[in-house]
């Protein structure tokens, strides 16, 4: 069961990861490369008090963590192992915060699946998904662009 957000909870964005990524290690702002991802941490940096990079590798990291490149997609994982990430991920996060956080999950629809599992598995606050219901890369780069104040935006910033 999901429950009530807890006054002065902080908003914590969880940005998924990309497929398109360097292929040198370098800290998570810069490894992962893709527009929507690049659009998604310029709207979370703006709109939440913390932001997590969520990768089926590396678990929730933050923005300066430095990662190597590596080839894993949650979309390899059975339902159950997804769901397991979920709850491990979620718990990397919340650890972190006096105050149960309320997650917002700026993902993909199954790294979503699996972190709304994991917050429900915490017992946590049912998690902000903004993009729920935006279908594309294009879409969803323009409804983040659209929402995030021009200084946060980046320049540029295109699908492909």
């Amino acid at each position: 069961m999901f429950t009530q957000t807890k006054p002065r909870a902080p908003r914590v964005a969880l940005v998924g990861c990309s497929v398109r990524k360097l292929d040198r290690g370098a800290p998570a702002r810069e490894f992962y490369t893709s527009a929507l991802f690049r659009a998604a941490v310029a709207y979370a940096e703006a709109k939440c008090d913390a932001v997590r990079v969520v990768s089926a590798l590396y678990g929730a990291v933050e923005l300066d963590a430095w990662l190597e490149p590596y080839d894993r997609n949650l979309r390899a994982f059975g339902k159950r192992d997804r769901e397991g990430w979920g709850v491990r991920t979620v718990a990397e996060v919340i650890g972190g915060f006096a105050v149960p956080p309320l997650l917002v999950v700026l993902a993909g629809q199954v790294y979503a699946d699996a972190l709304v599992f994991g917050a429900h598995w915490h017992n946590l606050p049912r998690p902000e998904e903004p993009l729920r219901g935006v279908k594309g890369c294009g879409a969803r780069v323009a409804w983040l662009k659209e929402r995030t104040p021009r200084q946060q935006q980046i320049a540029g910033v295109r699908c492909s």
